[in-house]
């Protein structure tokens, strides 16, 4: 009987996994200007063309659009029902943008993108629940999704506080970009406790073409550790006075 049953919950589980794959994208696309706000208001879900960037309105669900990137669709969970109120709506976001498409005389669409995850292509890229605008610019960049209006953005790269994020064990990195370099500091780190419960630091900070590098926190307690220990052998060869000792371990110390 738990046999059966077991069989069962895997045909199950396999027919999901099987019909979720079958609506996920594949292949080249390009992102419209307007799509590419579609996906915005998609992240922030508050169903609006424009909005504040990252301040969060509602829970994204699921994201379609057609291969030639001119006609989308999407789910969003509105904050007022809470976290996790809404069912996940890939058929119904994939149906609904196929319609709109095959009016306008596109493609069938398909799941670009579940919660902040983008499934297309099996890329897997989940983006911060306190997303950076420019950050997901630069993703989209690089994978070449979309690269319209680029060149004015291009213009003040320079200005930008580009972070990045180091886990202690695997040497991982997680970047953030902005504008603000305390916002960008909070990006990176929270991309890196998304995927790490600890042993994140902040690792480097560039901005207009500087780059200023920080110690893991074990590394600086090892370096003042070192340091307290040389001028206790400096205090106890007589090369320096109890006063001099005491004045130099309140400067290490802070």
């Amino acid at each position: 009987m738990r046999l059966i049953k077991f069989v069962v919950c895997f045909v199950l589980i396999f027919n999901l996994n099987t019909k979720v794959e079958a609506y996920t994208g594949i292949g080249p696309i390009k992102f419209s200007t307007q799509t590419m706000n579609d996906f915005f208001a998609y992240l922030r879900g508050d169903g609006n063309p424009s909005g504040d960037v990252g301040k969060k309105k509602g829970e994204p669900l699921s994201f379609a659009v057609n291969p030639e990137g001119t006609t989308s669709f999407y789910f969003y969970c509105p904050t007022k029902f809470g976290s996790g109120a809404c069912a996940p709506a890939s058929a119904k976001a994939v149906s609904m943008c196929s319609k709109r498409s095959k009016a306008r005389g596109g493609s069938k669409c398909k799941l670009f993108a579940r919660g902040y995850k983008v499934v297309w292509g099996g890329t897997n890229i989940k983006f911060s629940r306190k997303f950076d605008e420019e950050v997901v610019r630069a993703i989209f960049k690089q994978n070449g999704w979309f690269t319209g209006g680029y060149d004015e953005y291009n213009n003040n790269w320079d200005d930008k506080y580009v972070v990045k994020v180091r886990h202690t064990e695997t040497n991982e990195d997680f970047k953030a970009m902005s504008s603000k370099e305390d916002y960008a500091k909070e990006l990176a780190m929270e991309n890196c406790q998304s995927k790490f419960k600890s042993g994140c630091y902040l690792y480097s900070v560039k901005h207009k073409g500087k780059t200023k590098t920080f110690a893991k926190k074990e590394d600086i307690n090892q370096d003042t550790v070192k340091k307290l220990q040389d001028i206790k052998k400096m205090l106890d060869e007589g090369l320096i006075t109890e006063a001099e000792f005491k004045k130099l371990k309140e400067e290490i110390l802070n």
